[in-house]
């Protein structure tokens, strides 16, 4: 009759390997934790802090188009209505008129005849003590509510002439118009004091003349 040897297994080494490996994989718990708050929190700065703008896209809107400035940390409504009706009424004198000039809450405006005698030209100047200022929210929603009476979005596609300084503003003034359900678009631009800060024709041809919207 065979003897069954018996045979003395330590396991104090394998309890170490087990204890190493969930000591290690706890650590890369711990790791992956950490680096994950990180990356959530640094997140969340950018998107408290850095909130970006769409680059504008070209759009032409079925709707009419309301062109709005952002310039000085203010805002300008164009009299563009205004220059119409003045040289509609030099018109109805039997009169040719080439060009008309006003200035009307601190924009100075031209409307000139184009060279093809097809339409109009409208040039504005912002004055720096123009329009209605936007360091104060209560007053730029009040200017704000008017625009959306004035102009309905149901017909109205709100275009806006923004300038660098005024970038964080158009932000907000955006996302109270969006949320209104107003279209709004943009265009960046580069100020020049040797020209008119806004020109655009009626009438006239120009493969370049585009509405703008941010997509």
């Amino acid at each position: 009759m065979k003897q069954h040897q018996s045979i003395s297994v330590d396991f104090s080494a394998l309890v170490d390997i087990i204890s190493n490996v969930a000591g290690m994989m706890i650590l890369l718990a711990c790791v992956a934790i950490i680096v994950n708050y990180k990356s959530d929190n640094k997140i969340g700065i950018v998107k408290k802090t850095n909130k970006s703008i769409s680059f504008p896209l070209a759009y032409v809107p079925e709707k009419q188009s309301l062109t709005i400035c952002l310039k000085y940390d203010r805002i300008y409504m164009l009299p563009e209505q205004d220059l119409v009706e003045a040289i509609t009424q030099e018109v109805k004198k039997g009169d040719v008129i080439e060009s008309l000039s006003l200035e009307k809450n601190g924009v100075q405006s031209v409307i000139e005849l184009t060279p093809t005698f097809t339409g109009y030209r409208f040039k504005f100047k912002l004055k720096k003590y123009g329009g209605a200022e936007l360091n104060e929210s209560c007053k730029t929603v009040k200017i704000l509510d008017k625009i959306l009476r004035d102009f309905p979005p149901k017909h109205f596609f709100y275009v806006f002439h923004t300038w660098q300084e005024c970038f964080t503003e158009f932000r907000e003034v955006r996302e109270y118009l969006l949320e209104n359900g107003a279209e709004v678009g943009w265009t960046p631009r580069l100020d020049d004091p040797k020209s008119f800060d806004v020109v655009y024709s009626i009438g006239e041809y120009d493969e370049n003349l585009t509405t703008i919207k941010a997509q």
